[in-house]
């Protein structure tokens, strides 16, 4: 093989490994927005656990609230057995 032909397959390789460079390039480009866009997904449903975890426990205290005003409501029960004052 002639020095000539060697320098046309080399800067086809060359070409070649430019082009898988350039189409790596645009791959890596591709999952750095696939993975900010997935990372925004994370972080808005971590927001929306959050908010509903704070509306529960705004409902858990409300509830408790509300039975423990339905408790007090109850009139007391009185022991059955009468007492006697003994002189």
């Amino acid at each position: 093989m002639d020095l000539e032909t060697e320098i046309k397959i080399l800067q086809d390789n060359i070409r070649s490994l430019q082009k898988q460079l350039g189409q790596a390039h645009q791959r890596i480009g591709e999952l750095m927005s696939e993975k900010t866009a997935s990372n925004e997904e994370v972080v808005k449903h971590k927001q929306f656990i959050q908010e509903i975890s704070l509306q529960l426990k705004e409902k858990e205290i409300e509830a408790t609230a509300k039975m423990q005003e339905k408790i007090d409501g109850i009139a007391q029960v009185m022991d059955s057995k009468q007492k006697f004052i003994q002189d």
